[in-house]
């Protein structure tokens, strides 16, 4: 991780004080500059290893505008960039240019976490560390670091509440390749469309999936949560002219005090899972 070059593009100037600080304590070589302009300036002449991007900087361009620009010059294919902004709504149309989203204010110790996890793969390609390259979701490696700064947050915060849920999809239709990865696509597509910026989400294998859901008001959201999903993805898949239907299958799982463990709160949402598999199958 020594030697990492990020560069903090905000325009308040307290709040890039800090991001710089705070990543410095872990090792990180950070440039900060608190305009548009700057930025560009500097983006010209080096490539950051890594970019905290604020949306609103201010009277000039836009940080969106920045973002288009890095994404559309292969000089940073392997620049990640996080977006930071109070303002999800903004984020929004453009948060699948981004590697990831943070709403502020943003935690501390998340930032810190975040920021260490970041290094151990530094020396991956970008789209290994974080996305899966099919579905465009996240892989689930990155889901797991995600996992785990909630339930150390969980664990300082007796107001946060998680979920997770972990769901199959099953092609009714026997698929060749390219079938598969329309559908694949398709169903990445809906994920991101229907949740929300802040919830993590991603492809662990096959056709199996996992969401991590943040700042839960009750436990029963998760159920909300999964009615909503399966009213998106049990809608039928074109591919060609053909339309391909899906049997669904969910299991979830709160955090409770209880877990010692993040794998704990996935262990349960699995178990869930397995159960109605085992439904479904009926008696053997």
């Amino acid at each position: 991780m020594d030697g990492m070059q990020v560069l903090i593009i905000e325009d308040d100037k307290d709040t890039a004080e800090f991001f710089s600080t705070v990543l410095g304590l872990v090792g990180y070589q950070c440039e900060t500059v608190l305009s548009a302009r700057d930025a560009l300036a500097r983006l010209a002449a080096e490539v950051p290893d890594l970019i905290l991007l604020d949306l609103r900087l201010g009277m000039e361009v836009g940080g969106e505008h920045i973002l288009y620009q890095l994404r559309s010059n292969p000089r940073f294919d392997n620049t990640r960039v996080i977006i930071i902004t109070a303002y999800p709504g903004m984020a929004q149309p453009i948060s699948n240019l981004a590697d990831l989203v943070l709403l502020k204010p943003v935690d501390v110790d998340q930032l810190r976490t975040l920021a260490e996890r970041l290094g151990a793969f530094q020396a991956r390609p970008k789209h290994l560390a974080f996305r899966d390259p099919i579905s465009e979701l996240y892989t689930r490696e990155f889901f797991d670091t995600r996992l785990e700064l909630a339930f150390e947050r969980a664990r300082r915060r007796p107001d946060f509440l998680f979920g997770v849920m972990v769901f199959l999809l099953k092609p009714q239709t026997q698929l060749d390749p390219d079938g598969m990865l329309a559908v694949l696509r398709e169903v990445g597509a809906r994920l991101r469309r229907t949740l929300r910026l802040t919830d993590t989400i991603a492809r662990s294998a096959g056709w199996k999936f996992v969401t991590l859901h943040e700042e839960m008001k009750q436990a029963q959201d998760i159920s909300v949560i999964e009615q909503r999903l399966r009213e998106v993805l049990g809608e039928p898949y074109l591919v060609g002219a053909e339309r391909v239907e899906v049997h669904l299958y969910f299991g979830s799982a709160v955090h409770q005090n209880s877990f010692q463990r993040p794998e704990e709160v996935m262990l349960a949402a699995e178990a869930t899972l397995q159960q109605v598999l085992l439904t479904e199958k009926g008696p053997s």
